[in-house]
């Protein structure tokens, strides 16, 4: 109840917040009346003389502080802007590739209609920093550590959730019955998203992001000394769409996938964006009933094995977010995601023997589930005078608490007792971080880092079934509570430079490991162990250097 409690307190204050804003900004969209101000001209290119359709023509505060109202130009360069107050605005004019034209301009009683005539944009010689293209067809790059696959039209055509165009990626293969996702046929990978960690189970996350949603993803496959080494196999980073409009955006996505049952997945985006502040909010669901079943044959003993599995899973995940610019180097960062999911499965296995039809078999399975999974995000980020140079700290604390209930039982020649396992889920985990990226020239980049990881498992597992004791005699099985704990300290640098068609990263790793595992049974059983040790562990695993060619 109080992490419930903590979860909707939160919400309600996201929700102010993002209403509070909203309502700010609709407050200073002035009644007609007071905003009788017009600006019109044209905006032709200087080099060609030529006109310069859907340039973005800003209406500003005269201290440039804060949008009043905008528009473009029509395919002519021409521009019409109404609706401007009274008093000292600041007028702006951008277009990409174009240096930005801005003008102070005031608005009175006996001047309220300004002509500005044309506008002559010249071309800028700075590069961009970022430009975001969205190919008609997937790329594939391949850089020092990663592979990354830009997502097309013909990638995102493969079904409605980021789980579909998994499937459709080399490498990477996802269970249509369970979710359970592999990288080169090894089940140990991480998925971020946005390079974040989420505490969302991989399966219910993958079906809760829409594929238009992505605009890319990384293949990590020979992690870097930045990540922590623990028998990982890889690593699968999902990249999304960012929106980078001024003011009020929305948008609704929905699909659905129709096999033998109907699979539904919903998200709602809206994002308020204006002056030193992002706010953004982010509803997603996802529905459906997953079938799988087949037969296996066995020719030696000529017998046949039937299966049958049924999952109705629904899952909705909220999250809501404030990004706060302190200036042009510095920003604020927060954001929580809240996941809900309620799933049962039903599954029969039955075993016939065509010779031998006394030692037939069948099993029935059922089980309920439900989960609420928890993250709290702060992020302060410093940009410095040169490109890609960043010192950036990370906090994140989540939770995660899953109720399970099975039921199994059986019939035919070998009988088993039917019983019941209940199985309660508790787990916590903090992770903090400060990350320093600097690139020392155009083809050298250094990265040094400090991290801690602190998470905490319980597990409270309880049954109605039967065991064998020591003596060999059935007994009722003992319940259990099992508390598994690890806190690990690290520092890491990496070194890489690229050299025309060659490149190759270096680095290193270091960790202080402490591990506490607590077993508390019925039997008053109790073991308590705790590991600390200091040093380099797995020598491939922390010890990284990678050489790629590209031809």
């Amino acid at each position: 109840m109080k992490r419930l409690s903590r979860c909707l307190w939160a919400s309600m204050l996201l929700l102010y917040l993002f209403g509070a804003l909203t309502s700010l900004h609709a407050n200073t969209n002035y009644s007609l009346e007071l905003r009788p101000g017009t600006v019109k001209g044209q905006v032709m290119d200087e080099a060609t003389n030529s006109p310069i359709p859907f340039a973005s023509v800003v209406i500003k505060t005269s201290d440039g502080s804060t949008m009043i109202t905008g528009g473009i130009t029509d395919e002519n360069g021409k521009f019409k802007v109404e609706d401007i107050p009274l008093g000292g605005i600041l007028f702006e004019v951008q277009f990409i590739g174009f240096k930005n034209f801005r003008k102070e301009l005031t608005i009175s009683s006996k001047n309220k209609s300004l002509d500005v005539g044309v506008i002559m944009l010249q071309e800028s010689t700075e590069e961009l920093e970022e430009v975001e293209v969205v190919a008609e067809r997937t790329t594939i790059e391949q850089k020092v550590d990663r592979k990354v696959i830009n997502v097309g039209k013909d990638l995102t055509t493969a079904g409605a959730t980021a789980s579909d165009i998994m499937n459709n990626i080399p490498s990477v293969n996802v269970d249509s019955q369970t979710g359970d996702i592999t990288l080169r046929g090894n089940s140990n990978v991480r998925v971020m998203v946005d390079g974040k960690l989420s505490n969302v189970p991989v399966a219910q996350l993958l079906r809760q992001i829409p594929s238009s949603s992505i605009k890319s993803i990384e293949l990590i496959t020979n992690p870097s000394a930045k990540y922590n080494p623990e028998g990982m196999s890889g690593l699968i980073n999902i990249i999304l769409h960012k929106n980078a409009n001024i003011g009020f955006n929305g948008s609704i996505t929905s699909g659905v996938t129709i096999a033998i049952e109907e699979k539904y997945n919903n998200s709602v985006d809206l994002n308020y964006r204006n002056g030193k502040f992002n706010l953004y909010g982010n509803y997603g669901n996802n529905i459906g009933k997953y079938v799988n079943d087949g037969f296996l044959f066995r020719e030696d003993e000529n017998s046949r094995q039937d299966f049958d599995f049924f999952n109705d899973n629904e899952s909705h995940l909220f999250k809501a977010g404030l990004d706060f610019y302190l200036n042009d180097k510095n920003t604020l960062s927060f954001f929580t995601n809240q996941n809900y999911f309620n799933g049962s499965g039903r599954g029969t296995t039955l075993v016939s023997y065509f010779d031998q039809p006394d030692r037939d078999l069948q099993q029935i399975f059922a089980n309920d589930s439900k989960n609420h999974s928890e993250q709290y995000n702060f992020n302060y980020k410093i940009d410095f005078a040169k490109q890609g140079h960043s010192l950036e700290l990370e906090a994140d604390h989540s939770l995660f608490t899953n109720d399970e209930d099975a039921n199994f039982s059986s019939s035919g020649a070998v009988l088993f007792p039917d019983y019941m396992d209940f199985v309660d889920t508790d787990r916590s985990q903090t992770i903090v971080n400060l990350d320093y990226v600097n690139p020392l020239d155009s083809i050298s980049k250094l990265e040094l880092g400090l991290e801690a990881r602190l998470f905490e498992t319980k597990v409270g597992y309880s049954s109605t079934g039967l065991t064998f004791n020591s003596s060999g005699n059935l007994v009722p099985t003992p319940s259990t509570d099992f508390i598994y704990g690890m806190d690990i300290y690290s520092a890491y640098a990496t070194f890489g430079q690229s050299r025309k068609k060659w490149s190759y990263q270096i680095g290193a790793r270091i960790e202080d490991v402490k591990v506490k595992a607590d077993t508390n049974q019925v039997r008053a059983f109790r073991d308590t162990t705790s590991k600390s040790t200091l040093g380099l562990f797995d020598i491939p695993a922390v010890w990284k250097i990678t050489i790629t060619s590209q031809f």
